[in-house]
């Protein structure tokens, strides 16, 4: 269970991570049938850097399991209650990076933009992400985030409506290619270890990060949705804590007792 210290961590920084989620017997299983879809559908010869697959969770049993059964909808719900949450699309992203990529991010992004064809931007409420390896460190493909960012786009979707990424060349979700970016504070990587469930607001800015350590990092995510999010999208873009009740009272009684 969360607690309210959590809950504010959240609110302030727009992410979370929670240690030792996903015990390491389910670890195994997961580890393996991410292993089995990228043994089945390898990158390009010669690729370093991300590569990614997006699947049916008919196709990842175990990994619609870990999500169900090992408390990682759980803790989600736990950050929208009364609102039920699941999965927000037909897809759950097996994410890796391949070893031989220094590279570190020199902006942040929201997804659901640069989609063929839409016209508003494919939101959703929380990200959450089951770590098959150890990131402990910088430089092991860890995705950077933008503390407080969420934040910065609620602001910047109250100020310039929430459309101005549809177009141009921030068409992507970046904010900060924008020809008068709002100021998103510094990125920095997420550490966190196998078994680890990071958390993170859907306005989060994030990015990849390279890996030169390990030689193929992976990490399994899932986009999830409140209930009744589409509804409401374009109101949960210029409040942010719209959906996150429990994250706004944990807030106020932080602020009440000076904290």
């Amino acid at each position: 269970m969360l607690t309210d210290e959590q809950l504010s961590t959240f609110g302030r920084h727009g992410y979370l991570v929670v240690p030792e989620v996903v015990a390491e017997p389910v670890l195994a299983e997961l580890a393996a049938e991410a292993d089995a879809l990228i043994a089945s559908q390898p990158a390009p010869e010669g690729k370093v850097g991300f590569h990614h697959y997006f699947e049916h969770p008919s196709t990842l049993p175990v990994a619609n399991r870990v999500l169900r059964e090992s408390g990682v909808l759980a803790l989600a719900g736990e950050l929208v209650a009364p609102l039920a949450i699941d999965l927000a699309f037909d897809h759950i992203q097996v994410a890796t990076s391949i070893h031989g990529w220094d590279h570190e991010p020199g902006g942040g992004h929201i997804d659901g933009y640069g989609i063929e064809g839409q016209t508003e931007p494919h939101t959703f409420t929380v990200l959450a992400g089951v770590y098959l390896g150890d990131e402990s460190e910088p430089g092991r493909g860890n995705i950077w985030v933008w503390p407080g960012s969420h934040l910065g786009h609620e602001r910047l979707f109250r100020e310039r409506g929430v459309d101005v990424l549809m177009a141009g060349p921030y068409g992507g979700g970046h904010a900060c290619m924008l020809d008068d970016p709002p100021d998103l504070g510094r990125g920095q990587p997420v550490l966190a270890r196998r078994g680890d469930v990071l958390l993170a607001h859907y306005l989060l800015a994030h990015n990849q990060s390279g890996n030169m350590w390990d030689p193929l990092r992976r990490i399994v995510y899932y986009r999830l949705a409140a209930a009744g999010h589409r509804e409401r999208w374009a109101a949960t873009q210029t409040d942010a804590l719209l959906e996150f009740a429990p994250v706004g009272a944990a807030l106020t009684s932080t602020d009440a007792s000076g904290r």
